[in-house]
């Protein structure tokens, strides 16, 4: 699958965005590298964040909601319960950072990659992925219902306990991931590449008898 990745130049200044953030027409912060970070609620008012590199950035429970993300990398951050709810992901590269609990309800991901994470417990209920991968991801736990998915990927993530309830996952492949049980949709199954042992899980989990 052929992903659009970020386009952020290759040098870049470092940013203060507590500072730009009280610029009250600001509505872009571009162009720099975000490595501290003391805000804990962005105003009200709609925020986009273009061609930024955050590094080793601890943004645990800050609101992020209705922000865009455009040409972005997050690497080595910790966006543990934070809430992305109702935000836009475009060419967004997440790299070894954590998302435990993370919010990202009614959200929007193109050309995104999440790559050595941890997303446990994370939430895209409800949210739209269009040309996204996750790999060697943990997502255990975490809420994919009512989502809808277009060429996206799972490569060798663990999945134990995902709810993808009323999701298509028609042309996707969970035959590299491991898993003890998923929550999914009979009728929305049609489609799905799985191993000879995952199918095996889920004819068990229809009540059928496997004979040996």
């Amino acid at each position: 699958m052929k992903l659009d990745k970020p386009k952020i130049p290759s040098r870049l200044e470092k940013l203060d965005v507590s500072t730009l953030i009280e610029v009250e027409e600001e509505r872009f912060i571009s162009r720099g590298m975000v490595s501290e970070w003391n805000v804990f609620e962005l105003p009200e008012r709609k925020i986009s964040f273009d061609q930024i590199h955050f590094h080793d950035v601890s943004f645990v429970e800050t609101r992020f909601e209705q922000v865009e993300f455009i040409d972005c990398k997050f690497e080595r951050c910790d966006l543990s319960n934070v809430d992305f709810g109702d935000s836009v992901f475009h060419r967004v590269e997440f790299h070894h950072s954590k998302l435990v609990g993370a919010q990202c309800s009614q959200s929007r991901f193109g050309h995104v990659v999440m790559n050595g994470c941890v997303a446990n417990y994370a939430a895209f209920s409800f949210s739209k992925f269009k040309q996204v991968k996750f790999e060697n991801t943990s997502l255990n736990k975490a809420d994919f219902f009512e989502c809808a998915f277009e060429k996206v990927l799972f490569n060798t993530c663990e999945l134990d306990g995902v709810n993808f309830t009323d999701t298509s996952l028609a042309n996707i492949d969970l035959s590299t991931c491991t898993y003890e049980d998923l929550t999914v949709t009979i009728d929305k199954l049609d489609g799905c590449t799985v191993s000879t042992e995952q199918a095996i899980g889920f004819a068990k989990s229809l009540g059928l008898l496997i004979k040996e």
